[in-house]
């Protein structure tokens, strides 16, 4: 189940305005994630690490900024992003993976871009925030039987 917290008609990335606050070091990945961009040539000792509090990858930092945030700010994987990165202008506040997973979204706050732009595609959100909850809550439990290298040599 998905819950939007917050409503939003239109946005638009204005990531230059902003300093592209969304695009942050440890974003989480999903499996489908990481494949697209090992697709493009990355190795996933470059971009990824793994978060074992909680068993899942992320994307690695550099300065403070998204692995693929590039000098300019922008996006040097646009088109293969990750799902999560889809879900803007929504940030994911709260997963629970109980009896039906759940994840609560609720808007970026004060992004530039709120109000501006095409129309917010709820229902395109609410499908890319379920394949994620499924893709992740499977990851999650992949990790605990395989383990990292496991789970990568599959990839």
């Amino acid at each position: 189940m998905i819950k939007i917290l917050e409503n939003i008609d239109t946005w638009k990335c204005e990531y230059k305005k902003c300093g592209a606050k969304c695009c942050y070091e440890g974003i989480h990945l999903t499996i489908e994630d990481i494949k697209r961009i090992k697709n493009l040539g990355y190795s996933p000792d470059d971009f990824l690490e793994l978060d074992e509090t909680v068993n899942v990858f992320k994307i690695k930092g550099k300065e403070g900024k998204c692995f693929f945030n590039g000098e300019k700010l922008e996006c040097t994987i646009r088109g293969n992003e990750p799902l999560v990165c889809r879900l803007l202008p929504f940030n994911i506040v709260e997963v629970s993976y109980s009896d039906e997973p759940m994840m609560k979204l609720k808007p970026v706050v004060d992004c530039p871009g709120v109000g501006l732009g095409k129309k917010i595609d709820k229902k395109s959100i609410e499908a890319d925030a379920t394949k994620f909850l499924h893709q992740n809550q499977k990851l999650i439990r992949d990790i605990k039987k395989k383990g990292k290298k496991g789970v990568l040599a599959d990839i």
